[in-house]
């Protein structure tokens, strides 16, 4: 039986959707236009609010809050209504979407901060951009412009500043990769803020539930693995979120901090990953 999924009214989600087998579920512009136009009338129809997304050739981030309509319902008519026109539009019949759709709830503000700036990141990390404003199909543009249609931009801006046309500049000056902590924050919330938001040291990581993400597990796997299953079936699994965790800087006790085991079982598997790995070569 598949875990019930915590929803509540007001909830932020970081949603995640990767299509089947992680081929491609968007392959032109006019699929993408075609996406967000539908998430437009989901919002109008559904009354949650979007913070913000990234649109990918091979899977979608949202981060999102709902009203009184839940998150499932809302990704229903969104990954429905967008599979319909996809294999429509491509002449295909099989599934678009392989498993469900994975959802985490942002509980606070540094965490919202950082998924926002890991989703238009992304298309850099990915290879499709060389900044994050040359990418148009994630709600960074909507952020730089000042706009409000699609993305509830207000929400993050009022965080940041009472002062749109300041809160815009400290937006841009947050998520660019060369500039972030360079300057003083003299008019807003305070440097200590942004510190402790965008540490030097994390300001490229990968949030750790994207990367166990794309590893390509179910739900009840995931559950299992966050929840520290010791699972022979789940350790090649477990090995390669570990390299990835400590790769993109994680130290072993934030990795096991999110896997629920102590440092010294990290450290275990870490060393005998490393010993696999050592004797391929030398063979």
């Amino acid at each position: 039986m598949r875990e019930k999924r915590i929803e509540f009214e007001g909830a932020i989600y970081h949603v995640m959707q990767r299509g089947n087998n992680k081929e491609k579920i968007f392959q032109s512009d006019a699929d993408k236009k075609f996406f967000t136009a539908e998430l437009a009338n989901s919002k109008k129809k559904y009354g949650f609010k979007l913070f913000g997304f990234v649109l990918l050739d091979n899977h979608y981030h949202l981060l999102l809050q709902t009203g009184t309509i839940p998150l499932s319902k809302i990704m229903q008519r969104q990954n429905s209504l967008y599979s319909r026109y996809y294999n429509r539009v491509h002449e295909r019949i099989d599934h678009l979407f392989g498993l469900r759709y994975k959802s985490i709830i942002v509980e606070n503000e540094k965490y919202l901060f950082t998924v926002l700036r890991y989703l238009h990141w992304n298309p850099v990390r990915a290879g499709m951009a060389n900044d994050v404003s040359d990418y148009k199909w994630s709600s960074d543009v909507f952020y730089r412009q000042g706009r409000s249609d699609l993305v509830d931009t207000n929400f993050i801006y009022n965080i940041i500043s009472d002062n749109r046309s300041i809160a815009i500049k400290e937006y841009v000056r947050l998520v660019q990769k060369d500039s972030v902590l360079k300057n003083e924050h003299k008019y807003i919330i305070g440097e200590d803020f942004f510190k402790d938001l965008l540490g030097e040291a994390s300001q490229e990581k990968k949030i750790l539930d994207s990367i166990i993400f794309d590893l390509g597990l179910n739900e009840e796997q995931i559950k299992s693995i966050k929840g520290g299953s010791r699972s022979r079936k789940l350790k090649p699994y477990k090995e390669a979120f570990i390299k990835e965790a400590l790769s993109q800087g994680y130290t072993i006790k934030e990795i096991g901090e999110f896997l629920s085991v102590s440092d010294k079982a990290v450290y275990k598997i870490k060393q005998s990953s490393s010993g696999r790995e050592e004797m391929l070569t030398i063979q």
